[in-house]
């Protein structure tokens, strides 16, 4: 029974500290241990204030008669108990204080969740030793000191060879990062263009469970599957297969028990990209973790191969149009979320036919297509293809061009098309007035770079990318480039929009040296861009622009009179409202509540600390406690507890900053 009372009494104790305390993000389990450690805090400093320890040695000294009487150590031990408790509370608040996971992060069984932190400690301690092996350690934060390799070539190398030697959905992130020329150097680009998955092939005995799993029984859906594999990723598998009406199909297999590795690993990118923009510059400047937290969103989308069909059977609605464009049927009775059925198609990549020499006599007309076909789409509102790199081109036997490879795709809303044509034509018109206002209209600016200076920054651009004519394709990587460093981010599907251009102007170079892309998207722009653009043009632009200035400018002398009037008598005033935002308005009041409860727990502690140490007031009836001594115990707990509430708010805001 004295143990039950025991532990009912720690339950309640560890209920009240935690309402006085408002410590809310403590599970019960630690909130139990942390009054356990007070109370054994508490009880070991009264005792050794209490206790001589000092005379335990001596000859003849009975240990018995040091120890107090133990209702004496109780009501001595009972204050230090309660502080000590309330200190630990801090202290295991702010220790064990975590930011919100998504919920594919959040185990439902508690042996589960060790054994995932577990598994992503010990691949993290992998990943940091393979990186101080290639001399990234310092690139990411993981200590001081300068990166080994200043020779941009050199250091691309080595992130390739870093990311190949982590494996997982490591190489994928390389993979990701080859297609953002905004962020990478052309050098970089080419290095990690260059890795590939050393991923294990599936047996015949596990594709023949994934698919049956998915789809039901293999023969009556497939005629014939090729179990040799067109290929292995570390994502997905895909093998050739017929079905039953003679369609020849691909046969696209998510790995089994994918989604922990992609969690796991996609853990660590976070953790990684967050002490980079702790503890680095540039991870400072590029914001890596939101950049992070991009690829883990376009990463876990990839792998709903559903997504991926729906991509592909809207570009090929916006490519019916152009006949020399080919995209493959999904067959959609039989995709799920692991499995995609789509059509095969037939001949090598543009990258491989480049390297054989196999280029047709009508690769311009290709080209044209190809182009035409992406950029109507882009102009129109339609979905287009987000990475056309050779390696997503497929030459057909038949003349033809083939996409493929869906997991990156895009689609402008009529907001994002109205500004990239004013962006178009502010760099026509050479205009970085008129270029910044696109760029604010469409993406945010950080509070780093002041208006004039990114105005600054956007007509030294156009100084050294711009010149007679159109400008070349170049200038829209440069430009994505410049946004970057601007710390002006750009919504995804417009970054997806630019990527996408400067990555098809690459396929188009391979097809038809010199192809004029620009000249082609103005071309291609439809009326809207001709007319804003075309000289013909202005007389109906000032037209237009005068019907919405004209009644303004009429009115103005008017107005600028009666301001010069009011100024001339006195009468011209001004009224400025402080804290007109809400936001301001919180950030002020719980600094006001902070420094009021503050000062209130030291005032409250100052008087207690007063009564405790006056001899005057009258006693308790039938003891010799004084009235004002109980006042004083009483306020400088409340003081106590005050101050480590006011702490315990302004740590736990500081670590969340961090």
């Amino acid at each position: 029974m004295a143990l039950l009372g025991n532990l009912a009494l720690v339950a309640v104790f560890a209920w009240v500290v935690r309402g006085l305390l408002g410590a809310r993000e403590l599970t019960w389990r630690r909130m139990v241990a942390a009054v356990l450690v007070g109370f054994t805090v508490g009880a070991t400093l009264a005792g050794l204030v209490l206790v001589d320890v000092s005379r335990l040695g001596e000859p003849g000294v009975d240990p018995g008669e040091l120890t107090p009487p133990a209702r004496e150590l109780f009501a001595f031990a009972l204050p230090l108990q309660v502080v000590a408790t309330m200190v630990v509370v801090v202290a295991f608040e702010l220790l064990f204080a975590r930011p919100p996971r998504s919920r594919t992060l959040r185990p439902a069984r508690p042996l589960r969740a060790l054994r995932r932190r577990m598994r992503i400690g010990l691949r993290a301690v992998a990943v940091s030793r393979i990186a101080a092996r290639h001399g990234l350690a310092p690139l990411l934060g993981l200590k001081r000191g300068e990166v080994s390799s200043r020779d941009p070539a050199e250091l691309a190398r080595g992130v390739r060879v870093a990311l190949e030697d982590a494996g997982g959905m490591f190489v994928k992130l390389g993979q990701l990062l080859a297609t953002r020329p905004d962020l990478l150097p052309s050098e970089a680009l080419a290095e990690l263009g260059r890795l590939h998955a050393a991923a294990r092939p599936l047996s015949r005995v596990e594709v023949e469970a994934a698919i049956a799993a998915e789809i039901g029984d293999l023969g009556g859906v497939f005629a014939e599957i090729d179990w040799e594999p067109l290929g292995s990723a570390s994502i997905a598998q895909a093998h050739a297969g017929r079905l039953h009406d003679g369609r020849e199909v691909v046969v696209k297999i998510r790995r089994p028990g994918l989604e922990e590795v992609v969690e796991r690993d996609l853990a660590i990118v976070l953790w990684l990209a967050r002490l980079a923009e702790r503890r680095t510059v540039w991870g400072r400047a590029y914001e890596v973790t939101g950049l992070a937290g991009e690829f883990a969103e376009a990463l876990r989308a990839e792998l709903d191969f559903r997504r991926e069909g729906r991509a592909a059977a809207e570009i090929a609605t916006a490519t019916a149009a152009h006949p020399r464009v080919r995209v493959p049927e999904v067959v959609e009775v039989y995709t799920t979320e692991r499995v995609l059925v789509m059509q095969r198609l037939h001949g090598p990549t543009l990258s491989a036919a480049l390297g054989r020499d196999q280029l047709p006599a009508n690769a311009r007309e290709l080209a044209d297509d190809l182009c035409a076909s992406q950029v109507v789409a882009m102009l129109a509102g339609q979905r287009f293809h987000g990475d056309p790199h050779p390696g997503n081109v497929l030459l057909g036997s038949d003349g033809a061009l083939g996409l493929i490879d869906f997991g990156v795709t895009g689609r402008l809303d009529a907001f994002e098309r109205a500004s990239m044509f004013q962006m178009l034509l502010a760099i026509k018109l050479e205009q970085p007035t008129l270029l910044y206002e696109a760029l604010v209209a469409v993406g945010a600016v950080g509070p780093s770079h002041p208006p004039e200076e990114i105005e600054r920054a956007l007509a030294q651009y156009m100084a050294a990318n711009i010149g007679p004519g159109l400008p070349p394709a170049e200038a829209l990587t440069e430009l994505l480039r410049l946004t970057t460093r601007l710390g002006i981010r750009l919504p995804s599907q417009a970054a997806t929009m630019f990527r996408a251009l400067a990555t098809l102007a690459g396929t188009l170079e391979t097809l038809s040296p010199g192809y004029p892309l620009i000249e082609q998207v103005a071309d291609l722009g439809g009326e809207e861009l001709r007319e804003r653009m075309a000289p013909g043009s202005v007389g109906e632009f000032v037209q237009h622009e005068w019907a919405q200035l004209g009644p303004l400018l009429r009115r103005a002398p008017r107005h600028l009179d009666r301001i010069a009037t009011q100024l001339e008598h006195g009468g011209l005033t001004t009224r400025v409202r402080l804290f007109a935002d809400a936001a301001d308005v919180g950030v002020i009041e719980r600094l006001l509540n902070r420094g009021v409860l503050a000062i209130l727990s030291l005032g409250v502690g100052f008087l207690s600390v007063l009564m405790l140490g006056t001899d005057a007031g009258p006693d308790l009836a039938g003891t010799d406690v004084r009235l004002l001594e109980v006042f004083g115990w009483f306020g400088l707990f409340a003081g106590t507890v005050l101050l480590l509430r006011v702490l315990l708010d302004a740590l736990r805001t500081e670590t969340r900053a961090r």
